[in-house]
């Protein structure tokens, strides 16, 4: 209703809509990275990563060795292994994670860029109210579309623990999470 009256505006010229369509369309896909980067959080979570991340234990060596005769020296390489490969996915989820605060913190730097040439327009106007309408439009907007993603996010960790409960893989892969690990050639306690 208000970007009908907005639009229909006597003030209203093709440059203020386009650079209001540009408005609406950069905290669009800021708000896609976002929803991204929380899915990624809940993952974290729910300790079910994507599949490219325990993926990454095929690129670090396997254990393959093992010194024959020296069970202690097996069980610290082995330690060595699992520590490695988790420190290393801790270091990829760091860096995805710094991915999407980056991208994020662009489209807000684009979005001021944009609003301060839409700013420019309307003071050249002197019309004020028009550029709250305008402001308030977005705003309610994008808080909508926020709370449609949040929505969904209550979906999707369902979905995440559902197949992580369901997955046989989960039990074997190394997870971020601090873990207590001790691997022993065989049970002290027998």
């Amino acid at each position: 209703q208000r970007l009908t009256t907005i639009s229909t505006s006597a003030l209203m010229n093709n440059q203020e809509n386009e650079y209001i369509n540009r408005l609406i369309s950069i905290r669009e896909k800021q708000a896609e990275i976002w929803k991204e980067q929380l899915m990624l959080e809940i993952r974290i979570h729910c300790k079910f990563l994507p599949l490219n991340f325990d993926h990454l234990e095929n690129f670090i060596s396997p254990t393959d060795y093992s010194p024959l005769n020296n069970n202690a020296k097996a069980i610290e390489v082995k330690n060595k292994h699992y520590k490695i490969i988790q420190e290393a996915k801790r270091l990829w989820l760091n860096y995805f994670l710094n991915i999407y605060e980056i991208k994020i913190q662009e489209y807000e730097r684009q979005y001021q860029n944009e609003f301060i040439k839409l700013e420019s327009l309307f003071s050249n106007n002197n019309d004020k109210t028009m550029l709250n309408n305008i402001k308030e439009h977005i705003n309610s907007r994008i808080n909508r579309l926020k709370k449609d993603i949040y929505d969904k996010m209550a979906s999707f960790r369902r979905i995440i623990l559902q197949n992580r409960q369901r997955s046989s893989s989960t039990k074997n892969v190394i997870g971020v999470s601090p873990e207590p690990y001790l691997d022993l050639i065989s049970n002290p306690f027998d």
